[in-house]
């Protein structure tokens, strides 16, 4: 059973900060240089300085980006620009957005969930895609640190029959706490729930689910590892937003593979050795290329290489594996030894822009792109329920989850 608890949320002070919009980041993971130094510029007071904080030039054990992290949460707390509420609450966060012409909702909570190791007979508690060992690094020195959680991981549970639905739609009927578009272009609303009937319905309710991490394992991993070097039970807890699987504002995009490293050799005969595997279909626009993936079948795995000016589609008669599964045991890893054969080594970048993908290939920073359709989301259930684990970066959950609307400091 999922075990969550209300908490004493530390949120931004209105009085102290006019815009809100310009304080607030995504997950430090989906954050590029540019918009790292974008959101640098926009207020002294960005999360962004705490969340990704800057290396600077004479930094050392005792003074470094993580240690100056924490001295601006202090400094920050000390002058009131953040304040911790005084009960315990929920929050209810409802995000608006646009995808492919149509206008979504999602509508979700925030509150603690309970560390759990994985791959237990009890746990409650379900990743679905594996992780590495540098980013859980930077991340551990980051919470050891600061002692908080900047923002929340992102979890899915089944509410079938929409309970916990019910009780969040009934705190949107008044004023949100917070209502700004973020640089997105995606409005973001926030609700505090303190009343306490209302936070013991929900605790009771989420008892009976059990919860997928859609985005944040890593963090949740050095949570995990954080919370059993510290006595006090409150570290065994980790910001969590929740949100309903089945719910109509559920929305993967693709992550398209772009690879550098594959001399052109390589690349003029890798079409005829996909041919052991895949029909091959030579495309002409990137509107054939859309077309073409949104065109497979249940049964049918189809992906589209970039190459030398090129669409190459590929399709593969098979049920039973991923997409992704497939591109990486199929494609990727049979590459990579031809490359590895030839003393050569790839490298390999995510994006879920389509656009983004081919023009860096056009512009010599990878040999090839990799297009893909989004993995379904039923499919992201039934890996993680089973115990099993998706290649990194199998799936993008969109909108993501904005850091700095709500903090637990510990």
């Amino acid at each position: 059973m999922a075990d969550i608890i209300p908490l004493k949320g530390v949120l931004y002070n209105p009085e102290k900060v006019n815009d809100l919009s310009k304080v607030v980041a995504p997950p430090y993971d989906v954050i590029s240089p540019e918009e790292q130094a974008s959101l640098y510029n926009s207020d002294p007071h960005n999360i962004i300085r705490m969340l990704l904080g800057k290396d600077s030039i004479g930094d050392n054990e005792k003074e470094n980006r993580y240690t100056r992290a924490a001295a601006l949460l202090k400094d920050w707390q000390d002058k009131d620009v953040l304040k911790k509420e005084k009960d315990g609450c929920a929050y209810v966060y409802s995000q608006e957005f646009t995808v492919d012409g149509r206008i979504k909702r999602r509508l979700g909570f925030i509150a603690l969930l309970r560390l759990e190791d994985f791959d237990t007979d009890s746990t409650s508690v379900y990743p679905h895609e594996n992780t590495l060992s540098a980013p859980k690094e930077d991340r551990t020195r980051l919470i050891s640190s600061i002692g908080a959680n900047l923002g929340p991981i992102f979890a899915l549970f089944a509410d079938e029959e929409k309970s916990i639905d019910a009780i969040l739609a009934q705190g949107t009927k008044s004023e949100p706490l917070i209502d700004i578009r973020d640089p997105h272009d995606i409005r973001n609303k926030l609700w505090r729930v303190s009343d306490k009937d209302t936070l013991e319905k929900i605790v009771r309710l989420m008892k009976k689910e059990k919860i997928f991490i859609a985005d944040g394992h890593h963090r949740y991993e050095v949570g995990l590892a954080f919370s059993k070097t510290q006595k006090d039970p409150k570290y065994g807890y980790i910001l969590t937003y929740f949100t309903d699987l089945y719910a109509d504002g559920i929305v993967i995009l693709p992550v398209h593979r772009m690879i550098a490293g594959v001399s052109d050799d390589i690349l003029s005969g890798m079409e005829q050795s996909l041919k052991k595997n895949f029909a091959t279909e030579a495309l002409d626009t990137r509107r054939h290329v859309k077309d073409f993936l949104s065109g497979a079948t249940p049964s049918e795995k189809r992906f589209v290489i970039y190459s030398q000016k090129r669409f190459t589609g590929l399709k593969l008669k098979d049920n039973s594996v991923l997409d992704v599964t497939a591109l990486h045991s199929l494609v990727i890893e049979p590459l990579q030894a031809r490359v590895e054969k030839n003393n050569g080594r790839i490298s390999i970048d995510f994006t879920k822009d389509l656009g983004y993908a081919v023009n860096e290939v056009d512009q010599g920073r990878f040999s090839l792109c990799i297009l893909l359709n989004p993995t379904k989301i039923t499919e992201v259930r039934d890996m993680a329920f089973s115990g099993r684990r998706m290649p990194q970066k199998s799936t993008y959950f969109y909108p993501k989850v904005l850091t700095g609307l709500v903090i637990n400091v510990f």
